[in-house]
């Protein structure tokens, strides 16, 4: 079936989520400990990213973790910090709005798929700058569901005005992104642009966001 439309995830796929973390947990870090040592500062921060687990875990969580291993405290105000300042650092991939651009000077319709709490991830998308060529912008937040049920990806293609079939989604979580899209009817492409990730299916790989004009040919 022909490939109408190309619809994204955003953050760690269009949006470079580990640059805008780390500059987000200096900040607060900043505010915690400001005369500490620079080397402890930056060990502080990079265990927070690895406690983050590319965001999908809740900021308490980190906090409590950060709390039992370095008695060190983000503060109970961390989610709503985080919320309101991730938004302010985030930024994207080099190649994201030049690939979207192409793809729509090819033709294809495209859309971004995102899970997570309404306000912030619009405040993200509307700072990035790219939203005006996004023929669809589906939250989680705004909806009943999130990925990786396939409701919200069938429901995404509906809005498109196309088939699930006739969608590939671009995303680099592989139980919210791969999974959910495949289960969806949708041809699945991970992209992790961190070095290569292995699997024995026979999945679409890209490593930067232009190899998906390549995939598109």
């Amino acid at each position: 079936m022909t490939i109408k439309a190309v619809i994204f995830d955003f953050d760690d796929t269009l949006g470079n989520r580990e640059d805008y973390s780390h500059r987000t947990y200096i900040q607060r870090i900043e505010e915690v400990m400001p005369d500490a040592d620079p080397w402890l500062k930056e060990t502080v921060i990079q265990m927070c990213l690895i406690y983050d687990q590319h965001g999908d875990i809740n900021k308490h969580f980190v906090r409590k973790r950060l709390l039992e291993t370095m008695g060190i405290d983000l503060g109970e105000d961390i989610q709503d910090y985080w919320m309101s300042h991730q938004c302010e650092n985030v930024v994207l991939y080099p190649e994201a709005r030049s690939t979207i651009e192409e793809l729509k000077a090819r033709g294809y319709l495209v859309g971004v798929l995102s899970n997570g709490d309404s306000y912030g991830q619009h405040r993200k998308l509307n700072r990035s700058g790219i939203e005006d060529l996004l023929d669809v912008l589906v939250v989680s937040g705004d909806t009943d569901t999130k990925k990786p049920d396939p409701k919200i990806f069938i429901e995404t293609a509906e809005k498109l005005g196309v088939l699930p079939e006739e969608c590939i989604y671009v995303g680099d979580s592989f139980r919210n992104d791969i999974y959910g899209s495949h289960l969806a009817g949708m041809t699945p492409v991970w992209v992790w642009p961190h070095g290569d990730r292995y699997t024995d299916l026979d999945i679409l790989r890209i490593s930067k966001l232009s190899e998906l004009l390549d995939v598109l040919k």
